[in-house]
């Protein structure tokens, strides 16, 4: 029914083009990259039948939505804190009942325009589902929806069927071999792509909410001090910056035109910060609500103040979770803050205003390497 009233109207909405397929006619896993919102309708209308989708527990805690979500897809809840193998158990048994399921293979959406790394364990669990595998990408969606914006913008966005490997091929091959041709099948870099392309993607107040994937200022090196307005972008310290309809961005003495660009120098330019932060807080953000996660569908509130992370611990709403007892630490959406303790408990940290949830998963795992490194 969707298929028939919504894609229309999806397709001429978000310019999207897509590759239709018959089946999948015997139970199948479906493997695309992330970038979107509705990346599981847009898979979805490229083939006839019909398949499941994993689904991040947050899409449970909704209300309504959630309620409308599970009517309409029966998606299976994921815990993204940790490995979730409830999930993997429902996933294996309705591909054994003969269905198809689709996973978004990064497990989270680009910030910066590149497909993410994908974890070894995906290969090990398309093997041992003994279903065949299909390949779908899609391009332009980065720049339809960049996972910081505060708006969707109208441009050109395509979904492709890239390849198909049948069980008895997948078997066939080692896990080194698989993991080659997933990542292969489903890398894109959104910004090269569309060096070539230029297409336009129009929308309003382009650059707002920037600021929670661009962190770190190129000009002072301060950390949380970029700012949006419209299509602007700037610091305190004299930093101004444009974001175009191509999505590139321009500004005098900005040493970057890309999101990509200024994100992996942050991600460089943060070991030294970290290195000289000291006892002070690597960087921090107030007005912070701290919730704790009871299970897929609830979670309760625990208090409200700052978030500090120092390079032994993470302080939130007056509480403290030192470094070596965090497990994992993610992001949700735009900019709520995921993490789990040792002990199985998982916290969510939520904010009113434009932050960047993203400084704090990379100061972790940046602390957690030379931790690593250390007692190795």
């Amino acid at each position: 029914m969707l298929r028939c009233t919504v894609a229309p109207f999806v397709k001429r909405s978000m310019r999207y083009s897509f590759d239709r397929q018959k089946g999948p006619d015997v139970p199948s896993i479906i493997l695309s990259n992330h970038n979107t919102n509705i990346d599981p309708a847009l898979v979805g209308m490229s083939f006839s039948r019909h398949m499941y989708f994993l689904a991040s527990g947050h899409a449970f805690r909704n209300g309504l939505p959630s309620k409308l979500l599970n009517f309409v897809f029966a998606p299976i809840p994921i815990d993204k804190s940790r490995i979730d193998a409830s999930a993997i158990t429902d996933m294996l048994r309705r591909i054994k009942a003969g269905a198809s399921v689709c996973l978004f293979a990064e497990g989270d959406r680009s910030f910066n325009g590149v497909t993410g790394p994908i974890p070894p364990a995906t290969a090990k669990l398309i093997r041992t589902s003994g279903a065949d595998l299909i390949t779908f990408r899609i391009d332009g969606g980065y720049f339809t929806c960049p996972r910081w914006a505060r708006f969707r913008r109208r441009g050109k966005m395509s979904g492709r069927f890239v390849n198909r490997y049948t069980a008895a091929e997948l078997k066939s091959m080692t896990l080194p071999q698989l993991c080659s041709i997933i990542e292969r099948d489903l890398y894109e870099d959104a910004y090269e792509r569309q060096k070539v392309s230029l297409n336009r993607y129009k929308g309003k107040k382009l650059a707002e909410n920037i600021e929670t994937a661009l962190y770190l200022c190129p000009l002072c090196n301060r950390i949380g001090t970029i700012h949006s307005e419209n299509e602007r972008l700037f610091c305190d310290c004299g930093l101004e910056a444009a974001y175009s309809e191509t999505g590139f961005i321009s500004g005098e003495a900005l040493p970057f035109s890309t999101v990509t660009e200024w994100d992996r120098w942050q991600s460089e330019k943060l070991v030294e910060l970290i290195d000289s932060s000291g006892d002070i807080p690597i960087c921090s953000d107030e007005n912070q609500t701290l919730c704790i996660v009871r299970n897929v569908t609830q979670s309760t509130l625990i208090g409200v103040g700052s978030m500090k992370i120092h390079r032994d611990a993470l302080h939130c709403a007056g509480l403290m979770f030192p470094i070596e007892q965090i497990t994992r630490i993610t992001v949700i959406g735009r900019m709520t803050l995921l993490f789990a303790l040792k002990d199985g408990a998982t916290y969510e940290v939520h904010s009113d205003a434009p932050r960047s949830a993203l400084k704090y998963k990379e100061i972790f795992r940046i602390l957690t390497n030379k931790n690593n490194n250390e007692s190795s």
